[in-house]
C-alpha cells in the first residue's frame, strides 16, 4: 500500500506545482462567474432566486474544471516527459495505479469545491442546509469527473490528441448538464439529454444541498441516476486504462 499511497501524494503534488494556474482555476474563475450571474444577474431578476439556482452549478463545474485538469496534467506530463514508462515499474497492479490518481485528484477537486462554497458564502450569503452533504455530493462529483478525465486522456491514441476530445465532453456538460439553470427549465427532448450527463445529477444534488427551489428531480432519481453515471464511468476508465497501459506505445 506504500506504493499506492505515494502516487497518491505524488497526485496531490502535482497539482500545486503550477500554482498560479491553479489559483486562478479555484478562485479567479468561479469568483467570475458567481459576481456576474449570482450576485449582477440575481438582483437583475429581482422576483426569481437565480442566484440560488446557478450558484451550485457553478460550484459543479469548479469541480468538473479542477478534476479533468488535475488528470489531464498527470498523464499528459507523463507522456511528455517519459515517465509512464517508471509508472509501470511500480509494485502496483494497473488498476491501483488509475485508483491512485484518481484517489489524489478526488482530494484537490473537493478542495476546489470546498473553495467555490466559501465564495458562495463571501458573495452571496448562501450556506448549504446540510455541510455533510454537501461533502458527499463534492466527493462523488470529483470522482466522476476524475474517471471522465481518465477516459479523455487514455481514450485517444495519446494525451496529445485528448484536448478536442474533452472539449467535445465540456461542451454539453457545461450548458446542458443544468449547471446555468434547474432541470425544470429544459424543455424535451434535452431534458433527456441532461440526464445522460453528470453535471445534471451533481448540480441537481447541490441545489436541494443548497436548500433551492425543489428539483424537478427528486433525491432518489439522483442518486440513483448519479451511482448508474459513476459505475459506468468507472468500468469505462478501467478498461481504457488497462487497455492503454497493458500495451504500452506511447
Amino acid at each position: 500500500m506504500s506504493g499506492f499511497w505515494a502516487f497518491v501524494g505524488r497526485a496531490l503534488g502535482e497539482s500545486l506545482d503550477n500554482w498560479r494556474s491553479a489559483l486562478f482555476r479555484m478562485l479567479f474563475q468561479p469568483l467570475i462567474y458567481l459576481l456576474v450571474f449570482g450576485k449582477i444577474l440575481g438582483r437583475a431578476l429581482p422576483d426569481s432566486d437565480y442566484s440560488l439556482v446557478v450558484a451550485p452549478g457553478i460550484v459543479s463545474m469548479l469541480v468538473m474544471s479542477a478534476a479533468l485538469s488535475n488528470i489531464g496534467g498527470i498523464l499528459t506530463r507523463g507522456y511528455y516527459f517519459r515517465s509512464m514508462e517508471g509508472w509501470l515499474l511500480a509494485p502496483l497492479t494497473l488498476r491501483s495505479l488509475m485508483l491512485a490518481w484518481i484517489t489524489g485528484t478526488v482530494v484537490t477537486a473537493t478542495a476546489a469545491g470546498l473553495i467555490g462554497n466559501l465564495l458562495i458564502y463571501g458573495l452571496l450569503g448562501y450556506v448549504p442546509v446540510s455541510l455533510s452533504a454537501d461533502l458527499v455530493c463534492l466527493i462523488y462529483g470529483a470522482t466522476v469527473f476524475s474517471l471522465l478525465g481518465c477516459i479523455g486522456y487514455t481514450l485517444p491514441q495519446t494525451p496529445a490528441k485528448a484536448q478536442d476530445f474533452i472539449a467535445f465532453l465540456l461542451m454539453p456538460m457545461m450548458f446542458l448538464g443544468c449547471t446555468f439553470f434547474s432541470y425544470a427549465m429544459l424543455p424535451e427532448p434535452w431534458n433527456i439529454v441532461a440526464l445522460l450527463l453528470p453535471t445534471t445529477y451533481l448540480s441537481e444534488a447541490l441545489r436541494i444541498v443548497y436548500g433551492s427551489q425543489p428539483s424537478a428531480l427528486d433525491p432518489a432519481s439522483i442518486a440513483i441516476g448519479g451511482m448508474c453515471v459513476l459505475l459506468l464511468l468507472f468500468a469505462i476508465a478501467d478498461w481504457s486504462f488497462r487497455r492503454r497501459f497493458r500495451n504500452f506505445l506511447w
